[in-house]
């Protein structure tokens, strides 16, 4: 087995085993797992993700637990069109219309982990981060990263030139890169203003950045 392919199992084992509140291990012994039925499916998620990069391994996984009414999901579901369509209401939808939900903030905290780490790689400041555009992209490098569900769009108001710089770009643009979730922009501004815990959360991770940085 590949590394990769020991990491998808793992995030399949912590998650299923998390959100029914249930205690886990990591499997460190894969011996003769190749041999084993599970692995049939663990292959064909391998591929898929190798196919498409920006899909977030353990959001994968989570999706359908947050999107269908059950508690149990065996890999092979995650092998069909059922898995990826939860996946996509689950990026689109749920983790956008409910800011104060506890997988929210932690999307949120690991948001800005990737932020921190992008700017220290990138020696930019924080405040600068949606002012960066890398000279190999066309668009601004936050832009990507908000596509490819690197980063959380409640993250992104606490930036001070977040709003400018989404006006330098046509509105079929913004369309074509994330339907119409942009065109809503205002609404999800609201729901983070209103928030109890993401806007503060938010707020104070921003600030804690800034001055913890040394640029």
């Amino acid at each position: 087995m590949t590394l990769q392919e020991k990491y998808i199992y793992n995030c399949y084992l912590e998650t299923s085993r998390k959100l029914n509140d249930k205690p886990f291990r990591y499997r460190k012994d894969f011996d003769g797992f190749e041999d084993k039925e599970e692995y049939v499916y663990i292959n064909k998620l391998g591929s898929l993700f190798k196919k498409f990069p920006n899909l977030n391994v353990k959001d994968f996984f989570e999706a359908p637990f947050f999107v269908y009414s059950e508690k149990y999901f065996d890999l092979k579901f995650y092998t069909t069109q059922r898995a990826i369509k939860a996946y996509t209401i689950y990026q689109s939808k749920f983790l956008l219309d409910v800011p104060d939900h506890e997988q929210v903030i932690e999307k949120i905290k690991d948001s800005y982990k990737f932020i921190y780490n992008f700017c220290k790689d990138n020696s930019i400041k924080i405040e600068k981060y949606t002012e960066f555009k890398s000279k190999e992209n066309k668009i601004h490098d936050f832009l990507i990263h908000l596509k490819d569900r690197k980063v959380s769009l409640y993250c992104l108001f606490t930036f001070p030139n977040f709003d400018k710089i989404l006006r330098e770009y046509d509105a079929d643009t913004k369309n074509f890169l994330f339907g119409d979730t942009l065109q809503n922009l205002n609404f999800y501004r609201t729901k983070y203003y209103s928030s109890s815990r993401a806007k503060k959360l938010c707020t104070m991770i921003y600030e804690g950045l800034i001055s913890k940085q040394t640029i």
